[in-house]
């Protein structure tokens, strides 16, 4: 259930960033460009974290 969750989660995550993608460059407030970079970031951020939580599971089972 978790990998599901996470492949949905990146499938979200990737299909914000290709709307945004598709907005009008120097819309107001957040751009485009700042908006698409913080995406990249969070999809970054979460496939750092998918990797912790992995490593911490094959230690757990490790030591168990």
């Amino acid at each position: 259930m978790f990998v599901d969750d996470m492949m949905e989660r990146q499938y979200e995550l990737e299909s914000l960033r290709r709307s945004l993608a598709m907005l009008r460059p120097g819309a107001p407030a957040l751009d485009r460009e700042e908006a698409t970079r913080l995406v990249r970031e969070l999809q970054d951020l979460e496939r750092q974290l998918r990797g912790l939580r992995e490593g911490l599971e094959r230690l757990l089972a490790d030591a168990g």
